[in-house]
């Protein structure tokens, strides 16, 4: 789903490479440390992708944001402003579970 958010955000250009490297096992080799920083780096770019591709109107991307906001996931703190946000801007878009999940969010405020 990342290659396809960062095929359409990179369009069809040769000179970039969206082929996921594997950077965790070439540092874990060389000490434990090394590989969590490895994730942690990878994590940060996963949401830099997405957070790019969701600003240029990519709805599977504002529908992964709200999400990650929503769950407070890839290092983001719960926010339900931000996933509101994000999860209306997929809906708006079309987005087929954007309504739903925005709908399920909201009864699980109301009742909480």
């Amino acid at each position: 789903m990342l290659v396809h958010i960062l095929k359409r955000f990179l369009g069809n250009n040769s000179s970039h490479s969206i082929a996921p490297t594997n950077m965790k096992d070439e540092v874990s080799i060389k000490h434990p440390l090394h590989a969590a920083l490895a994730d942690e780096q990878n994590t940060r770019n996963i949401m830099w992708g997405y957070l790019r591709a969701a600003l240029r109107g990519d709805q599977e991307a504002q529908y992964q944001m709200g999400l990650n906001y929503l769950n407070g996931q890839f290092g983001l703190d719960r926010s339900y402003i931000h996933a509101e946000k994000w999860l209306e801007q997929a809906a708006h878009q079309g987005h087929p579970f954007a309504k739903e999940e925005l709908k399920k969010a909201y009864n699980q405020l109301a009742f909480s």
